[in-house]
């Protein structure tokens, strides 16, 4: 440590951790035990998140703090790369929010007070929940951030530009970095596809179509041009910015109810908004506080380079083949620049359809396309139907659909004959256009199924304990009961977000090896509590709360308020006070 830079005892038995983890974890990658050295890694990251934000700006005058960051950061995606696929960004903001429901002891996450800069033109508000969503991206969520950061390089610039244009805040560019990691082809289990997250209804609104042949919602020029009419559109209803983000994340009238409810307009009042909502808003400002400035928060990215291509418009339906070869360049750069297109070819029927081609290449398409005889510009196959053939089944052959078929070929119904024929379009490149298509799914299935497998077999200080699933239960309860997450438990266990968990199931959760010491330290200072007067019943398997209100004469309304209860769920074994005497 330089002599001019002074540090309190505490910080420099957490530098010293920090690097005794770091040697740990440096240990066990030499032993090839991955596991054991994310762990240790793990350690790390979270030692460091702890710093404040005035300890983190002293270290930074430390040009060996840097160093060790930059090391640790290389060495920990080393790891994921070769182990993990990265999370989705609905997994990510499901896991803040899960994140929320555990007390953790340190005063710097934390802390009660609020920060709000508002120098840039839109607020950016530092408070627990923010400083939750932070150390969650400087820890757990580290990898998946890296690359959303790398990948953000490539639409920062033609993102700002266009919100620029709409007189948005630019720094609501990062939006697009919690709902996509800046991923246009991402779709969530909702079914809102695109780099904004826009469900049909939405897209149609902004007049982003789609059909079986093409997505507006995956073209990054025109969805964010809807994304910044969409926020405009919710600023004009709200007239807050952080009620915007509400209402881009859930129905608007929701938020209108909550309003009215609470009679306020400060967000973070808002208390009857779904959970997710309520944790959307620090999820964002945390991710673009990070993205501002990431070397301050550990993150050392080069960004990939900035998107750049040309505009043409195409009436016929054009072979993205044809295309490559009039540009000099590859099929699968063209599918990438025209992720809105989800065929090999531009969609047949739809007037002046935007085709991106590479910068500076749009003069030479213009000539060479003009050359293509129409017969040329996309493949046919003469099929001849065979007896017991259905359209279903010619379909599957040639990895179309049905509706294409009938719509090349004119027809009403599902009727075919025997002996007549059909004209069914195909791509002029198959190998091209089928590799492509297996490699994104091979992508987000195989890996998924991968993953599945990855059973953790040892977590270091830790044992192993089996817990067999019981009727009604959910990871989150057990993670609860194991004074754990729900999402390590999926990690521990092979399981992806959104499989299912089943009765009579064995689950895996590696807890403390002193569990009970564990627990006294987790848990929140204990406070004297006057001994309670009334009468208590225990639960039953197969009671409801409407069945006890009747046994005791009280209603339900009543019943949950002597509880405190929010919701009328009960278990077996919860024990429900029924009178006050």
């Amino acid at each position: 440590m330089p002599a001019d830079i002074w540090i309190s005892q505490q910080i420099a038995e957490r530098l010293d951790s920090i690097l005794s983890y770091k040697t740990s974890a440096e240990r066990k990658l030499q032993e090839r035990d991955t596991l054991g050295a994310e762990i240790y890694f793990n350690q790390a990251f979270e030692q460091i998140a702890r710093f404040s934000d005035e300890e983190r700006n002293l270290l930074q005058s430390w040009p060996k703090y840097d160093t060790v960051l930059k090391e640790m950061n290389r060495q920990y995606e080393k790891i994921y790369l070769n182990s993990y696929e990265p999370l989705e960004a609905e997994e990510v903001r499901q896991d803040i929010t899960e994140i929320e429901e555990f007390s953790l002891a340190d005063s710097a996450l934390n802390g009660e007070s609020t920060f709000i800069d508002s120098s840039s033109g839109f607020p950016f508000t530092l408070n627990r929940k923010v400083r939750l969503a932070i150390k969650y991206f400087q820890t757990k969520g580290r990898f998946v951030f890296t690359r959303w950061l790398e990948r953000s390089g490539k639409y920062e610039d033609l993102v700002r530009r266009i919100f620029r244009e709409k007189d948005v805040p630019e720094e609501l560019i990062y939006l697009a970095m919690i709902e996509s990691g800046f991923n246009p082809r991402a779709r969530s289990y909702a079914r809102a596809v695109g780099m904004w997250q826009f469900i049909s209804a939405t897209g149609r609104y902004y007049d982003l179509r789609h059909n079986w042949w093409f997505d507006e919602r995956r073209d990054v020029l025109k969805s964010s041009n809807a994304a910044a009419q969409h926020l405009s559109d919710l600023y004009d209803r709200f007239g807050d910015w952080y009620l915007v983000l509400a209402g881009y994340n859930c129905n608007p009238r929701k938020v209108e109810r909550n309003m009215r409810r609470y009679k306020t307009r400060d967000f973070w009042k808002l208390r009857r908004l779904p959970r997710q909502t309520r944790n959307y808003v620090p999820t964002y400002l945390a991710a673009a506080i990070i993205a501002r400035e990431p070397e301050k928060f550990g993150f050392f990215v080069k960004k990939q380079a900035p998107l750049e291509m040309d505009t043409v418009h195409v009436s016929e339906s054009l072979d993205l083949n044809i295309a490559a070869k009039l540009t000099d360049t590859t099929y699968a750069y063209i599918r990438e620049l025209n992720p809105a297109v989800l065929r090999w070819v531009t969609p047949p029927g739809i007037k002046n359809f935007t085709l991106y081609l590479p910068k500076g290449t749009k003069d030479k398409f213009k000539t060479g396309y003009a050359k293509i005889p129409d017969n040329k510009k996309r493949s046919w196959v003469r099929h001849r139907i065979k007896s017991g053939e259905a359209l279903s089944t010619i379909a599957r052959k040639y990895h179309t659909s049905m509706a294409v078929i009938k719509s090349a070929n004119k027809l009403r119904g599902n009727f075919i004959r025997a002996g007549h024929y059909l004209l069914i379009p195909v791509p002029q490149n198959k190998a091209a256009y089928y590799a492509a298509r297996n490699s994104y799914k091979s992508k987000y299935h195989k890996k998924s199924k991968y993953r599945r497998k990855t059973i953790v077999k040892n977590v270091p200080g830790h044992k192993k304990k089996v817990y067999v699933v019981k009727k009604g239960d959910t990871l989150g309860d057990i993670a609860e009961t194991f004074n754990t997450r729900a999402s390590k438990i999926r990690i521990w266990n092979g399981l992806r977000y959104g499989d299912y968990i089943r009765p009579k199931q064995k689950i895996v959760v590696w807890v403390p090896e002193n569990m009970e010491e564990f627990r006294q330290r987790t848990a929140p200072p204990a406070v004297k509590k006057k001994t309670e007067k009334g009468t208590f019943y225990t639960v039953r398997p197969g009671d409801t709360l409407w069945d006890i209100s009747k046994k005791y004469n009280v209603s339900i309304r009543e019943l949950k308020k002597m509880n405190k209860m929010r919701t009328s769920r009960i278990r077996p074994g919860d024990r429900l006070k029924v009178t006050n005497n």
